[in-house]
């Protein structure tokens, strides 16, 4: 039993990683904490059902439009809103998500009504056995295709040429600007992968779950992951996240459904009081 409850809590925590590592991104290189990243998950889930259900595109042209349309709106949100606001204090930015969370949860409702749509693809729903262990085909391959994005991107972050300007930016915006960075087109491409990691994670969580505006709830977990984790930790943001997944699935399991907020953003409170940089963040340090 333990075992089943760690592997799905692992599966769990991987995609709440995934969406943690998108936060984390946006974070590091634009310094914007970005609460509407649960709606980056629940927009990702919609794209998928609109590629698979109502325009009945192929799966994986479906994925791409998912991925193109989550990378566009990531885009567009960076010019028309959070680029508006540089240099604004912090306040003001986060007013802004939270804002632009609700006016997106809002054109959701609008455009594909309150009810909840079922998201069917042909990634594997059934179940195997290894012992006395029953591993979901769903999980497991949630749990892969989140590894292998997060190690993707870490290729991508350290070794091609554009991820170490984006590494750059997120060092030192005034920095990048002087040695010729153009500082505004790394954002964007921050915000794009915010968004289509977000996405990502919103295409396994519609399927194991529904599809509907309440997955911004679970999205919203990446939240107190990458806190957990370190706001400026990218690997810390993945273990947050697989923290958060475990102690989910255990809480849910042995103790109640609903008791796993209550140990969660325990946890949160006590990563908050005494080690505000996270598990495997910096403290950082200031002149006085």
């Amino acid at each position: 039993m333990l075992l089943q409850v760690l592997f799905s809590g692992l599966a769990v925590g991987s995609i709440y990683g995934l969406v943690a590592l998108g936060f984390a991104v946006v974070f590091k290189a634009t310094d914007v904490f970005n609460f509407a990243q649960g709606m980056f998950v629940v927009c990702g889930a919609f794209f998928a059902v609109t590629a698979t259900s109502i325009l009945k595109l192929p799966f994986p042209i479906a994925m791409v439009f998912m991925i193109g349309a989550a990378a566009l709106m990531g885009v567009v949100i960076h010019v028309l809103l959070i680029q508006k606001l540089s240099g604004r204090s912090m306040l003001s930015v986060i007013m802004l998500t939270i804002a632009l969370s609700i006016l997106i949860r809002a054109l959701i409702e609008m455009i594909y009504g309150l009810q909840s749509r079922n998201l069917v693809t042909p990634l594997p729903t059934g179940v195997f056995l290894i012992g006395d262990l029953r591993i979901s085909q769903l999980h497991l391959t949630a749990a892969l295709t989140s590894w292998a994005c997060m190690a993707g991107f870490g290729v991508f972050f350290r070794y091609t040429s554009v991820g170490l300007l984006m590494r750059a930016t997120a060092d030192g915006h005034e920095a990048a600007l002087v040695s010729g960075i153009n500082v505004n087109v790394m954002n964007r491409l921050a915000w794009a992968i915010g968004a289509v990691l977000a996405a990502i994670g919103g295409l396994f969580l519609g399927q194991l779950q529904i599809v509907s505006p309440e997955l911004e709830t679970i999205g919203l977990l990446a939240l107190p992951a990458v806190v957990i984790g370190g706001m400026q930790s990218i690997p810390g943001a993945i273990v947050g996240g697989i923290i958060v997944g475990l102690i989910e699935q255990l809480a849910s399991v042995y103790v109640s459904p609903k008791s796993s907020d209550i140990f969660i953003y325990t946890l949160l409170l006590l990563i908050l009081m005494f080690r505000p940089w996270g598990l495997f963040g910096q403290k950082e340090l200031g002149r006085v």
